[in-house]
């Protein structure tokens, strides 16, 4: 909106200093990185994720568009992050706006950082708060309010368990979850599951709109993928089929496997690609040597910034077998953005983003038999997998651009919109 200026900014005098930046300095892996970035002495907006960093993807992309568009506005933004940070992502989000913080210990009810939250609070003291990869049911809201905070947010990110059905939880529960969340602005869900499952459980009554996620659309790129493909020792005839996710059985991992022995079986020239650390890493790389398939898999570990090494430009098929319900996954849209053909599981908020038969194809949870099937039907038509992943891109196009996400998002979180239904 031409002319607009924030509401919290038209009290800063106007010979206040915009931006002070502070030197860098020398920054080693897990210490305390408290203001080492930037310093800034502009109102705006801190943002706190349940999250170890680990790698620089769609999520970290997404935080550096929206610390750009609050840039923009005249408002900086504080990043706190939970766990060790190291100084390759604080590189990424060296901007004179963006401040990275680390703050340890968010989980349960958010108490045992209660005391830390605070003094980053005093010492931001941003307009806006948000956290996001946690449950609502966390103090925060309160420790934002009496900082000085005007508008608080929960942004839901929130996948549920295998087999999980919505319903509202005990009554001591949601009383304790609506006295914690009384100060909420609004939530601000990623698909229209967790929109609906959060109204359910019934642990806030603040307003609850979607904005789903949005990604970065660029053009495939031939150089990495040979680059991509020859540093894996993938050949450059293989047909690749991938997954990008942390090790964990959530993310079916062990159904890919399964269903790439049953593909195998019947076909060669095929690679399985699987992207991503986590605990449970070397059970699987084990699993598949007993699957006898460890020839035609290749498990990367924690690339820092898949997109940019050509994870995506390297590959055919993109698969999404979750069997827990997940919320939006950013993988999901990434593959889409390279007009890739997804595969995924039919549940939780993957049937908002995979039409099946038109961008892509569903099959049910848990089912390695149904997906070797799918995956068997893609690698044997070409034009099927180049039909599905033009859809995909255009859904992409359509709904899911990374610049009006974000446009979305800092109307809500600037007030620009005359209320926050208006999003809904």
């Amino acid at each position: 909106m031409k002319g607009w200026t924030p509401p919290f900014l038209s009290d800063i005098p106007a010979d206040m200093p915009q931006h002070h930046k502070s030197d860098p300095g020398n920054s080693d892996t897990g210490r305390n990185l408290s203001g080492i970035i930037s310093r800034t002495s502009r109102p705006g907006l801190m943002f706190v994720i349940g999250m170890m960093p680990t790698k620089i993807g769609s999520l970290e992309r997404f935080l550096q568009y929206l610390a750009a568009a609050l840039d923009r506005a005249g408002c900086n933004t504080v990043l706190c992050f939970d766990g060790p940070i190291s100084l390759e992502f604080c590189e990424y989000f060296q901007k004179s706006y963006i401040t990275i913080e680390r703050l340890d210990d968010q989980g349960d009810l958010g108490f045992a950082c209660a005391g830390p939250l605070w003094k980053l609070l005093r010492k931001h003291r941003p307009q806006v708060f948000v956290y996001a990869f946690h449950s609502v049911m966390r103090c925060f809201p309160w420790i934002a309010k009496a900082a000085g905070c005007r508008r608080v947010f929960f942004n839901d990110h929130s996948s549920r368990a295998y087999g999980q059905t919505a319903a509202p939880l005990p009554l001591p529960k949601r009383i304790v979850g609506r006295l914690l969340t009384a100060p909420l602005t609004a939530v601000i869900s990623v698909s229209d599951f967790t929109r609906r499952t959060g109204r359910i459980f019934g642990t806030s009554s603040a307003p609850n709109i979607v904005v789903r996620n949005g990604v970065e659309v660029g053009p495939v790129d031939p150089a990495r993928r040979t680059r991509f493909r020859q540093q894996f020792g993938i050949s450059g005839s293989d047909l690749v089929i991938t997954q990008v996710c942390w090790m964990v059985r959530s993310k079916g991992v062990e159904i890919m496997l399964e269903a790439a022995t049953m593909l195998l079986r019947k076909r060669s020239g095929i690679r399985f690609l699987l992207v991503g650390g986590g605990d449970e890493l070397p059970r699987y790389r084990q699993f598949a040597i007993d699957l006898g398939i460890a020839e035609a898999v290749t498990f990367t570990g924690i690339l820092s910034n898949p997109t940019e090494v050509g994870v995506f430009d390297a590959s055919d098929i993109y698969c999404q077998p979750s069997i827990w319900q997940e919320a939006c996954p950013l993988a999901v849209l990434e593959a889409m953005s390279f007009k890739l053909p997804v595969i995924a599981s039919d549940t939780g908020g993957l049937p908002e983003l995979v039409l099946d038969g038109w961008n892509g194809i569903l099959v049910p949870v848990n089912d390695s038999g149904k997906l070797c099937a799918a995956l068997d039907e893609l690698v044997e038509n070409g034009e099927r997998r180049r039909a599905l992943g033009e859809a995909g891109y255009q859904s992409v196009l359509d709904a899911h651009r990374i610049e009006d996400t974000i446009a979305k998002y800092t109307n809500v979180f600037l007030g620009r919109a005359p209320t926050v239904q208006a999003l809904q």
